[in-house]
Order: structure tokens, then C-alpha cells, then sequence
């Protein structure tokens, strides 16, 4: 009995996993770098508020801080900060449309 020279199955299979493998390797050189990080001296550049230097204070006196009044008014500064929607365009006062009369 002649078997064959190539067998179609068994090389499909083999292209198939060699396939798979590339694009493993393909995706943990893509994912291997990590993007720049800033360093802290480029994040306070960015921040020269006086509102983060009293937070990195009171982050740096850790449990103190929790009875150090004004840590306590940064904190609330900050959640008032966080918690404020202010929208990025239109004018700061905006006056209210005319109400429309639905009377007929």
C-alpha cells in the first residue's frame, strides 16, 4: 500500500499552530513595552496648586493628619473639587430660555 507524500491534514494542522504561535509572539513584544511613566517631579510641575502640596503633606504625616484641621479642610476642598461638575465651554452664567406657552 503507497501512503502519500504529503499529508494535507497533518501540514495544516502544523501551519495552523506555527500561525498561532507568531501571533503569540506578536503580542507579548506588542504588550512588552510599557508606556513612559511620569516621574513625581514631572507630575508637580504640572500642579503648582497649593490645594496638592497641603495633600502631599498631609499624605506625608499620615495618621496625624486625620486630626490636623487643615488636612481636614484639603480634604474637603479636594472631594468639592472632585465632586463639582464644572462644563469645559459655554458661559459661566447661562441664562434660562423663555418658557413656551403650551396654551391653545
Amino acid at each position: 500500500m503507497r501512503t502519500r507524500l504529503l499529508n494535507l491534514p497533518a501540514v495544516g494542522r502544523a501551519v495552523g499552530f506555527l500561525l498561532v504561535a507568531i501571533a503569540i509572539v506578536a503580542a507579548a513584544l506588542h504588550f512588552h513595552t510599557s508606556p513612559p511613566r511620569l516621574e513625581p517631579r514631572a507630575m508637580e510641575e504640572h500642579t503648582p496648586d497649593s490645594l496638592a502640596e497641603e495633600l502631599k503633606r498631609c499624605q506625608l504625616i499620615a495618621d496625624q493628619a486625620k486630626d490636623d484641621p487643615a488636612c481636614e479642610a484639603a480634604w474637603a476642598e479636594n472631594r468639592r473639587r472632585f465632586f463639582t461638575y464644572t462644563p469645559a465651554s459655554g458661559p459661566k452664567n447661562p441664562t434660562p430660555a423663555p418658557a413656551k406657552n403650551t396654551d391653545r
